[in-house]
């Protein structure tokens, strides 16, 4: 609901005079006369109607204007929640209740509401039985706020591995079962190890054409240290934010403020903008998480003070199947090696599966398709990078 016009509250604050006035009038015209006492009792009851009357119009005037509240009037500075954030708020938020200094009394007019969650104070506009705006938090508690709704998130999924996609926060639903590390995977999650052993937060890109596995195998090394992560959808936060947006980096950093993750992995980084908010962002989750790993289909695409040293430390490279996981893939199918050796996993996997279910002989009519395909997507990365 859109706050009050000041035409319309002048209008709204001049109809209420007219009314004590015409209220008056009456109280004095009932006394002109010799009054009966049945006068006199009406004449008390108007009186105290009157009264409460006054009483209510005094309120509104010394009442403060809740639009102002959040602008640094009551000695502290409020940061508003991120759009895509404030249902959580509103979701975990307990002991709500108005502030009386700021709400006029008339059901019609905004109020401040306050509730907490945990020892952390929340507040809004309200209207009606909507909300104006906000909420907001303090700024000086923004850590301490976050953190306390983000313990009951982890409380409620439930799980080590979050992701942040198209349908909010969930369990990330990657189940390592089944998955075949290639050598590269081992070798990297081999030396992921090692800094996570020597105390030493680190960070990563992977970079590779699509299809060429980056993201399961950053699933997989992370699941194999073991680490709490949250997996954010870039994609999705581009198309909410847009991809130019400093408000984008706002959502990067509240989302690591509520969950504070052992690791965070940042899906399809070339998806952004690499702007200076997102370059300050990248720094503050190197220092807030043991291990920041991110992927992109053209890391060329990439400023250079995106890829330095603190704030990627290793760029690596994933374009093809290892030989041995090829060789596992095609099982019997092993003429098919040096046909298939360049194209990326998926789609290796994706004739594996179609020889499974359709037959081999199927599976070869249909293999063409699935080369063209890929050249196809890989043709349109790199225009992507030009």
């Amino acid at each position: 609901m859109p706050p009050r016009t000041k035409r319309q509250a002048r209008n709204h604050k001049w109809g209420r005079y007219l009314k004590i006035a015409g209220d008056a009038g009456t109280i004095a015209m009932a006394l002109r006369d010799k009054p009966t006492p049945l006068d006199w009792l009406g004449v008390g009851l108007r009186a105290i109607g009157l009264a409460l009357t006054v009483r209510d119009e005094r309120r509104r005037a010394e009442a403060g204007d809740p639009w102002k509240y959040f602008a640094d009037v009551t000695g502290q500075e409020w940061l508003e929640v991120p759009d895509e954030f404030r249902r959580l708020v509103l979701e975990y938020v307990t002991a709500v209740e108005v502030d009386e200094a700021y709400w006029d009394g008339d059901p019609q007019s905004p109020f401040i509401c306050k509730g907490t969650i945990g020892d952390e104070v929340f507040a809004w506009i309200g209207e009606g039985n909507g909300i104006a705006d906000g909420p907001y938090l303090i700024a000086a508690r923004q850590t301490e706020g976050y953190r306390a709704l983000g313990d009951k998130l982890w409380r409620r999924l439930g799980g080590k591995q979050l992701l942040y996609g198209t349908s909010g926060l969930a369990l990330d639903p990657f189940c390592s079962e089944g998955v075949v590390a290639t050598a590269q995977m081992r070798e990297l999650g081999d030396r992921m190890r090692r800094f996570v052993a020597a105390g030493q937060s680190r960070s990563y890109l992977l970079g590779g054409p699509p299809g060429t596995g980056k993201s399961v195998a950053i699933r997989w090394m992370i699941e194999q240290l073991g680490l709490t992560s949250v997996r954010i959808d870039l994609g999705v936060l581009a198309k909410l934010h847009g991809p130019h947006s400093s408000s984008l980096s706002t959502s990067l950093e509240t989302l690591l403020r509520l969950l504070r993750p052992q690791a965070m992995i940042l899906d399809d980084l070339d998806r952004v903008a690499v702007t200076a908010p997102l370059l300050s962002f990248l720094e503050m989750a190197r220092r807030t998480c043991i291990v920041v790993v991110g992927s992109a289909n053209s890391v060329s695409k990439l400023m250079g003070a995106a890829v330095r040293p603190g704030r990627f430390d290793d760029i690596v490279r994933v374009d093809r199947l290892d030989p041995v996981v090829l060789r596992t893939l095609l099982a019997a199918d092993a003429d098919l090696h040096e046909r298939l050796a360049t194209l990326p996993a998926a789609y290796v996997v994706e004739f594996a599966t179609r020889r499974r279910v359709l037959g081999r002989e199927q599976a070869l009519v249909e293999l063409d398709e699935l080369i063209d395909r890929a050249k196809q997507i890989a043709g349109s990365a790199e225009c992507d990078a030009e």
